[in-house]
């Protein structure tokens, strides 16, 4: 094929975060680019879109040094992680950030949990159900089409692609259809990023096992395999396919939009105990909400399952998620069994009740023992396991919700396909959740989606910049320790260290700060005032008066103080 047939330099499948990114970075690196996106609406479905928005690497802010997220990679994957795209993350991190500020990216710190530090603005309402029309995420992505399109980029929207072109071994371009036509679509390089294949039913019950009609969709419904069917096709290597990152939700998520894809019931079921029909454990709690998610959906144990807890759960676990099941699933109209003893609450639920009685005491006098790993099923201690014995007890009818798969398409740390044989299969690049190598594993650990489809969307762009040879002088090379592409604008190891938030506003600092302390001065200063001017008139009634006021000004002053503080912990963090 001669090179005057090449229309594009990348063809990019997808326009979520992962292609999105990869477009307008391709673009600033003057690559003539494409997206082509099966969605049809202008506000096109994708889990970016319907994300929580927050960005993170296993729950630490990517300013953190290398080696801290490096680490926390390591700890969640259990060593099962590919080491080299775990350095590549940990090296790009903060560069992604950075490059989404540049691009016109707001973020607010959702809540004081480090994970959250990172979440694009606007964040969605505290509240049960859907809720991403207009949401950071949406915003960003349209955004980033608007300036992708002003820099001479294009989106096709409707167009499916349903094949790649392979000619000697090097990956030319891709086969679409769309409404009107089906045709070939030519470039030096193709990047597969249309997320993952959680609503493929052949590709989930082959690869993940369990039935696919007893976990909940809580994505965008997009995500078919169409990528990772067509890289399998000319022998590309697949990786880590058997777990998938979601969470558990109320099981009138089937029936129900009010519930899902929040409230989670990740934090009751992971501090108390999930049970089947039979009021019989079903899996090992203790390790995280993923881990408990990817085991219910794969258990040969029947529904339906519930969630059982106590009160002391409840008011405490329940309401410690960014979106919590208390009060808000109940709020929602979610279905929650409560009963002052274990025996009515398995008559409610309709479980034997000697079993879940059994189930529950077994339990309790493991935790008291301290031999939780000697349970029928052992439990894990990853999360605290709270004893279920203050009432009223509670069962909630759960389900398992699937987001994303977390395996796909072999990688390198340049976002380049890794063949069967071990060989780059040359033109061909995944990005995103169509990926694998970072995420699953035994421990169905969970690293950051949108962080993960950011970073190596910026480098599948970079890499083929690279490989034209239009990488501006100076400004992009490869990391010797990392092997990551990094720029003028990657962080130090000491950023996530600099003064960030009030740092950056002395005067609201002082303020804050010291804001009671200026309460009580100014209170006294207004008592003195208040009986200079009012004693020659009102004598001793004048101490009265400057009591009350002085006292009204303290509770004002402080009250003001803490409702500054509040909102700056949510948008400015630190």
């Amino acid at each position: 094929m001669a090179a005057a047939d090449t229309e594009y330099d990348l063809i990019i499948i997808g326009g979520g975060i992962a292609g999105i990114t990869a477009a307008v970075r391709a673009l600033e690196l003057d690559l003539k680019t494409i997206i082509l996106e099966k969605g049809k609406e202008e506000i096109y479905p994708c889990n970016t879109r319907q994300s929580g928005g927050v960005i993170h690497i296993g729950f630490l802010d990517p300013y953190r040094s290398q080696q801290d997220l490096a680490e926390i990679i390591n700890s969640r994957s259990g060593g099962e992680q590919d080491q080299i795209l775990a350095d590549c993350l940990a090296c790009n991190g903060s560069r992604f950030l950075d490059w989404l500020k540049g691009h016109g990216a707001k973020f607010v710190s959702f809540n004081e949990q480090e994970g959250y530090r990172w979440c694009v603005a606007p964040p969605r309402a505290l509240r049960a159900g859907i809720d991403w029309l207009g949401r950071g995420p949406d915003v960003l992505l349209q955004r980033l089409e608007a300036k992708m399109k002003k820099m001479g980029g294009a989106l096709h929207r409707g167009t499916r692609v349903n094949s790649l072109i392979i000619d000697e071994g090097v990956c030319r371009g891709v086969l679409a259809e769309s409404v009107s036509e089906e045709r070939a679509w030519y470039s030096s390089h193709v990047l597969i990023a249309d997320g993952g294949f959680q609503y493929n039913r052949k590709l989930y019950e082959e690869f993940i096992g369990g039935s696919f009609d007893k976990v909940f969709q809580r994505g965008a419904k997009t995500g078919i395999g169409d990528g990772l069917n067509m890289a399998r096709q000319i022998g590309a290597q697949l990786t880590g396919l058997d777990k998938f990152y979601g969470h558990l939700l109320s099981a009138d998520a089937f029936h129900s939009d009010k519930v899902w894809p929040y409230p989670e019931i990740d934090a009751i079921a992971t501090s108390g105990i999930l049970v089947d029909r039979c009021g019989n454990r079903v899996a090992d709690e203790g390790r995280s909400g993923v881990y408990l998610t990817n085991a219910v959906a794969k258990t040969s144990s029947v529904g339906p399952f519930f969630s059982i807890c106590d009160t002391a759960i409840w008011e405490g676990p329940g309401r410690s998620a960014r979106i919590p099941a208390n009060p808000l699933l109940e709020k929602a109209g979610g279905t929650i069994f409560k009963s002052d003893t274990i025996e009515e609450l398995a008559e409610l639920i309709k479980t034997p009740t000697d079993t879940l009685i059994n189930t529950v005491s077994v339990y309790n006098n493991a935790i008291d023992d301290g031999n939780l790993i000697n349970l029928p099923i052992p439990r894990s201690e990853v999360i605290r396991a709270w004893k279920i014995i203050k009432p009223p007890f509670i069962a909630i009818p759960t389900c398992p919700g699937i987001t994303y798969t977390m395996g796909g398409i072999k990688t390198n740390e340049k976002a380049q396909v890794i063949s069967e044989s071990g060989r780059i299969i040359p033109g061909l690049l995944a990005a995103g959740a169509t990926t694998g190598g970072l995420e699953g594993g035994t421990q169905a650990a969970y690293i950051g989606g949108l962080m993960k489809s950011g970073v190596f969307g910026l480098i599948a762009a970079e890499q083929t910049a690279q490989m034209l040879g239009k990488l501006p002088t100076g400004r992009i090379k490869i990391s010797t320790n990392f092997g990551a592409p990094v720029n003028e604008f990657e962080k130090k190891k000491d950023t996530y260290y600099r003064p960030r938030g009030l740092a950056e506003f002395p005067v609201l600092r002082f303020l804050v700060e010291q804001g009671v302390l200026l309460s009580i001065l100014c209170s006294s200063v207004a008592f003195v005032l208040i009986l200079w001017i009012f004693f020659p008139f009102l004598g001793f009634k004048s101490i009265v008066l400057g009591s009350f006021v002085s006292f009204l000004l303290v509770i004002v002053g402080i009250g003001f103080t803490q409702l500054v503080r509040l909102i700056i912990k949510l948008l400015l963090p630190e």
